[in-house]
């Protein structure tokens, strides 16, 4: 927390909303899926934990969804994966091995077959591939976060939205915190001025190692590094891309989702500052380190104090995880036949944590204009 600042208690600040934001209902809608039926058909794209996780938290959001294919680059995903989902998920897993797909091309399998919604969580390098394609075949779009890895795969990120805008399609992703009632209760808050206007947002994280899974004999190098995808930067981003996207969008929202003007590096800190045009700023760093602490630090400063973002320690999520109800708000909407439209939220994170890894392996400031893809840039 900056020195000297007036320390707010987010706990009283929250309660003092006039309203609240309405939490996403996971009843059953009326009206049929947009598909048509009374059925929405999931497609898997990256059977890891995280892809899997979200089959789960579909499947869970309401009656009538189904986990009908899934692919992943490697047979043992697929088959860890569909042992889990037939567990937890029962009925609602209906995808024999006929529908489930290996390979570095199985993903084409799943966004050609018969699914209303396609979930991508492969590593984050191949997403703005799958996205286009996706959105190509018709298909509801859930990404998870990051949406690319540089600045050529967030234009690409970029077309899939805007395409996905004008064919009608909702494109959702795993920015959680967007739908998790106490932050956006304090953001209302915050926005509405109740304590002055936000100046500048730190975050900042302090990690232990990825994790590592044991080379075999039989993996090629290339499959090495792709089953330790979170290790290379070609296909995970980098620790600011993969690990603090969404902190870095978090600041971004409470200043009002305006883009940064300028990325500015500190290679001595390890910071990077996305400064607005008026002058107020993010600050963002993140370190990796054996025995780290594991501290995580989200501060916004206003003009009368100085306030944690952080969900309170001993307010647990429980059933209301953020991922599970921006997944809840994602089936409800293609339920209702509503377009969802996350997609430029999750541009604008993506691209500015690239352009924030790229100031700092630079070690010069990068203009956002250079980076944010011009027209093509999703509205």
């Amino acid at each position: 927390m900056p020195a000297a600042s007036l320390r707010l208690d987010r706990r009283r600040f929250v309660a003092g909303a006039v309203a609240l934001p309405a939490a996403c209902g996971t009843g059953v809608p009326g009206r049929v899926f947009a598909a048509g039926g009374d059925r929405l058909r999931i497609g898997l794209v990256g059977c890891g934990g995280r892809g899997t996780g979200a089959a789960l938290d579909a499947v869970a959001a309401a009656p009538g969804v189904t986990i009908t294919s899934m692919a992943d680059a490697f047979a043992d995903q697929v088959a860890s994966s569909a042992a889990l989902l037939a567990a937890r998920a029962g009925a609602a897993f209906d995808c024999p091995s006929e529908r489930r797909f290996v390979g570095l091309s199985a993903w084409r399998h799943v966004v050609e077959s018969d699914v209303d919604l396609v979930i991508l969580a492969t590593p984050p390098a191949f997403r703005p591939l799958h996205a286009v394609a996706a959105v190509n075949a018709g298909r509801h779009v859930w990404c998870e976060t990051p949406g690319a890895v540089d600045s050529a795969g967030a234009r690409t990120l970029a077309a899939a939205v805007t395409a996905a805008a004008a064919a009608g399609l909702s494109f959702a992703s795993g920015l959680g915190l967007r739908h998790d009632p106490f932050s956006s209760a304090l953001v209302t808050r915050l926005h509405d001025g109740a304590a002055g206007r936000p100046v500048a947002v730190t975050v900042r994280a302090d990690l232990g190692l990825p994790w590592v899974r044991p080379a075999r004999p039989e993996w090629t190098t290339e499959e090495g590094e792709l089953r330790n995808w979170i290790a290379h930067a070609r296909y995970s981003g980098g620790d600011l891309v993969e690990r603090h996207v969404a902190a870095i969008d978090t600041g971004l929202r409470v200043l009002g989702d305006v883009d940064p003007a300028a990325v500015i590096p500190d290679r001595r800190s390890g910071a990077v500052r996305y400064a607005l045009a008026d002058g107020r700023f993010v600050e963002a760093a993140i370190r990796r380190r054996p025995g780290a602490t594991g501290r995580v630090e989200e501060w916004v400063r206003c003009e009368r104090g100085c306030l944690d973002l952080r969900r309170p320690a001993d307010a647990p999520h429980g059933d209301r995880h953020p991922l599970r109800l921006a997944m809840a708000a994602c089936v409800q909407a293609i339920r209702e036949g509503r377009r969802l439209d996350h997609g430029p939220w999750l541009w604008r994170a993506t691209l500015a944590a690239v352009a924030g890894r790229m100031a700092l392996d630079t070690g010069a400031s990068v203009a956002w204009q250079t980076v944010h893809g011009g027209p093509s840039a999703p509205a």
